[in-house]
């Protein structure tokens, strides 16, 4: 077995300097899990080698790639690349080699009339490009700033705890009158407070998602002969050659017709107007929970769940909201672990809750914890 592994322990360095080195291995253990297959609870298939896409994938392009890409090209006058020289060189006259090389100057004279400069990085997949653009921040006032009014007496700042789960996209606990009364020591809390949450059908719905799947689906519904051809596609999920090949062939056989349809305009208009959704629901979500207020706690539970609720569904965001909520308040994570069994007041464990068997209420079964 270890003969058939690459370099011990399996590292990022590893998996990046010899990721050939595993093959024998997956091999194996793909073959191990064909043969299971007529077996309950059988494992899942996977592909041993990464798959391609029929959409055109996005590249970044700064300075420095720009740098690699003309001196791949032969251009004659760029600046060598192995020389620290002539790299710092060309980053000092960038503006001068996008302006010659791209078309950059156009969108570049349309930021000046919004106040905004070209940072010298764009991504593209082909077809169309994003251009990244900066907005400095307003000059700073001359006058002394004023601490702003401390806060009424009696008021805090709001405290959320958000909790991962798979029916929803997330559930913002915000107080629980039980448990506050508890953690006062028996006595009433009179802080109000409300609890909130996004389902995941809400985000397919406020992102866009749904709406994409639809399109591209009637979009491909309208090509039989291309519909019928990728739905026939064999899988790459094989541990024979002779049949991952055949995969090859056919994905080789029918790429020019699927990225023509996946790269023409609607398609392209489709994934902006998504991106311009989903940056809008994330806005959404974060202000729901933040209240417009940056000085929002929220504590993040840190469950390891699936960014996909269910097999066969659109994902929904896990670490990218996380993300997105530090920049608008103060998120903290939370250790999830036990927190169904243990009392949130004496951290003791909890009696377990019977469940009646259906059909017979006078016999319970295995307690729930």
């Amino acid at each position: 077995m270890q003969q058939l592994m690459g370099p011990l322990p399996v590292t990022d360095q590893s998996l990046e300097h010899q990721p050939e080195s595993y093959l024998p291995w997956l091999h194996m253990v793909l073959s191990d899990f064909e043969e299971a297959q007529d077996t309950p609870d059988a494992p899942r298939l996977f592909s041993m080698l990464p798959q391609s896409s029929n959409h055109t994938q996005f590249i970044t392009i700064s300075s420095t790639s720009l740098h690699k890409l003309l001196k791949a090209a032969g251009i004659a006058n760029v600046p060598s690349l192995s020389a620290n020289k002539g790299a710092n060189e060309f980053i000092q006259h960038q503006e001068s080699w996008w302006n010659q090389y791209t078309a950059c100057i156009n969108f570049s004279k349309r930021a000046q009339q919004s106040r905004r400069c070209f940072k010298f990085q764009v991504q593209t997949d082909g077809v169309s490009v994003s251009v990244l653009m900066f907005q400095p921040f307003a000059e700073a006032s001359t006058q002394t700033n004023i601490a702003p009014p401390p806060p009424p007496p009696g008021r805090k700042r709001k405290r959320q705890q958000q909790g991962s789960s798979r029916k929803a996209l997330f559930t913002a606990v915000v107080h629980s009158q039980q448990a506050a009364d508890s953690l006062h020591g028996g006595r009433l809390c009179q802080s109000k407070y409300e609890s909130l949450s996004w389902s995941c059908s809400r985000w397919q719905e406020a992102s866009g998602i749904k709406f994409r799947l639809q399109k591209a689906e009637l979009w491909i519904s309208r090509k039989p002969a291309l519909a019928a051809a990728l739905k026939a596609t064999p899988t790459a999920k094989v541990a024979s050659s002779a049949q991952f090949l055949q995969h090859i062939r056919h994905r080789m056989q029918h790429t020019a017709a699927a990225q023509a349809h996946y790269g023409d305009r609607r398609h392209r208009q489709l994934r902006w107007r998504s991106f311009i959704k989903r940056q809008q629901a994330y806005s959404a979500i974060c202000k729901t929970i933040s209240g417009g207020n940056s000085d929002t706690i929220v504590a993040y539970g840190d469950a390891k769940f699936s960014s996909s609720c269910c097999k066969g569904n659109p994902s929904t965001p896990t670490v990218s909201l996380r993300r997105k909520l530090g920049h608008c308040c103060q998120v903290y994570n939370t250790d999830e672990f036990r927190t169904s069994k243990l009392c949130c007041a004496c951290k003791t464990a909890m009696d377990g809750m019977p469940l009646p068997l259906l059909g017979n209420p006078g016999r319970h079964a295995a307690d729930l914890f």
